[in-house]
């Protein structure tokens, strides 16, 4: 197993409509539906008992009885969150042998898929894993790290977001283009925003898109 866990691919998913089962009606499966409903999944809960909180998710199916083998065909994707380590596995193992993406909640190992500690300060999304290893180190580190990623980068990545359509129609020139997005992509602004403020570092960067953009039109 140790050798297996060194193995895991690191990946974002759009998981938007994509069929997704949770098993379990405990505290672990309602974190993790909630999480998928905010990446807005469409989300089948099947447990014969929910705690207080299932009610109020919006669009999720809740199916309150005990898993079947024939619910795998409603989904793409498999949470097993049971507080069972026995019915977690045996769910996972189905799934997989479905060809289904599958997280059991414990034990890991009888997934195929891990959910990460993750960190967000708007578009920032910093997902953290020990490879199953320990969930504690994974939320200690994401707690380091929450003193060190604080709201500026969320600003600075709001900034960039709203200039980087005007940079693609403005600069045509693809060797400028990829050269100012290097540089408007530099942790250095997050430094000038905290100095300076949001908005002294907003008209910055749009100088020196201008500045681009017009040395880019001289010569034409």
């Amino acid at each position: 197993m140790a050798r297996r866990l060194m193995d895991w691919y690191p990946v974002f998913l759009d998981l938007q409509g994509l069929p997704v089962l949770v098993v379990g009606g405990g505290s672990v499966a309602l974190r993790k539906t909630r999480g998928l409903v905010q990446a807005r999944a469409d989300v089948t809960v099947v447990s014969p008992e929910l705690r207080t909180g299932f009610e109020q998710l919006k669009n999720v199916c809740l199916l309150r009885r005990e898993f079947r083998e024939e619910d795998l065909s409603l989904a793409s994707m498999v949470f097993a969150a049971t507080n069972n380590l026995q019915i977690n596995t045996r769910v996972a193992a189905a799934a997989r042998e479905h060809g289904l993406w599958t997280n059991a909640a414990a034990p890991s190992e009888a997934g195929n898929l891990l959910v990460p500690a993750t960190l967000r300060r708007g578009k920032l999304c910093v997902a953290i894993s020990t490879s199953g290893v320990s969930a504690a180190a994974a939320k200690a580190l994401q707690q380091e790290l929450e003193k060190t990623l604080d709201a500026e980068w969320s600003a600075f990545l709001e900034l960039l977001e709203d200039r980087r359509t005007r940079i693609m129609d403005t600069v045509l020139n693809a060797t400028r283009r990829r050269r100012l997005l290097q540089t408007l992509g530099s942790a250095s602004w997050v430094k000038r925003i905290r100095a300076q403020g949001r908005e002294a570092t907003a008209r910055a960067m749009d100088e020196l898109i201008e500045l681009e953009a017009n040395a880019q039109d001289a010569k034409k």
